[in-house]
């Protein structure tokens, strides 16, 4: 090869150049020596060795057309960025994402922002109502991640108890009653009044008792159910027409009214007396000409303070 033709196949080598190509540099400059030293260079042009990016530095050589000798070399300025930014992390519920500035051309990251957590979303909620033993919870589940939450607010409420009798009240004894509560099953006793109603039997006669031309008779009956409480009822008869022998008065009965007639078989003078509001109300002493050996009449033995019907001195 002559040395035209390697100067015309060294510039063609130049102009196609770039970075990392060197062997072919050194090729067309060990071809063209020769003329190197006596070349004026006074034709030469700007060749682009490497092109400048955002990442690296461009580089421009001015090349003499003639001896193909390197005359200056210049440093091209990388070149703008071309950004945009991009998440390249996501916020979850609890911590901040990554959106990032980024190079489209060579990737790098310019800059970075957080993004704040996005926080919970809770979609659903169950409600615990307040029981006797906790107060009201409030349990939350979020919609994104599944963490769930309880709340209490409140307080307590109070037993809730059905009540059953365990032992029913009389008219004068307590009664016990059973409380469990429905919620917590937790069980109390209270004890239920006495009713205070008392169901009494018939009368009886207590006492009579002769105080001059009067008598003073004394009733009584006792409740059927607890057989302590008793009734009295008493009441002084209007004067009769004179002092007798206490041997000569007989009485009639009624055991279930209370009813009493008295009479003196010596001047056959009687009263009645019925009972009323605890008093025994007399009629004044009026005649009776009945005959007490008749049926239901009985002879009353009266003694200072004596003790009538069920008593062995009192009736006969």
């Amino acid at each position: 090869m002559n040395i035209e033709a390697a100067r015309k196949s060294g510039r063609m080598a130049v102009t196609i150049v770039f970075a990392g190509v060197l062997s072919l540099y050194i090729l067309v400059m060990t071809t063209t020596t020769v003329h190197a030293q006596n070349c004026m260079h006074d034709e030469y042009e700007w060749v682009s060795v490497i092109k400048p990016t955002c990442s690296r530095f461009g580089k421009d050589i001015r090349l003499c057309q003639d001896c193909e000798e390197i005359l200056e070399t210049e440093i091209i300025p990388k070149l703008d960025h071309k950004c945009k930014w991009e998440r390249t992390k996501e916020p979850t519920c609890t911590l901040p994402g990554v959106k990032s500035y980024i190079c489209k051309n060579c990737s790098e990251v310019i800059e970075t922002e957080e993004i704040p957590a996005k926080g919970h979303r809770f979609a659903r909620a169950k409600t615990q109502s307040a029981t006797c033993r906790s107060p009201k919870i409030t349990e939350r589940t979020c919609s994104v991640c599944g963490f769930s939450t309880s709340e209490q607010s409140g307080g307590r409420i109070e037993h809730r108890y059905k009540w059953k009798v365990t032992r029913a009240a009389t008219c004068a004894d307590c009664g016990i009653k059973t409380g469990t509560c429905t919620m917590c099953n937790v069980t109390k006793t209270e004890s239920i009044p006495p009713t205070g109603k008392h169901k009494y039997g018939d009368w009886s006669v207590k006492s009579v008792k002769v105080k001059g031309k009067k008598l003073k008779v004394v009733q009584e009956r006792s409740c059927k159910t607890c057989g302590r409480n008793t009734r009295e009822a008493s009441g002084t008869t209007a004067s009769f027409s004179g002092k007798h022998d206490n041997g000569k008065y007989y009485y009639k009965h009624t055991k279930k009214t209370g009813r009493i007639v008295i009479l003196c078989s010596e001047c056959r003078q009687s009263v009645s007396g019925k009972i009323s509001g605890g008093t025994i109300k007399f009629t004044r002493p009026k005649k009776n000409n009945s005959k007490v050996s008749s049926k239901g009449w009985r002879r009353v033995y009266i003694m200072c303070a004596c003790f009538l019907d069920n008593m062995s001195y009192g009736l006969t």
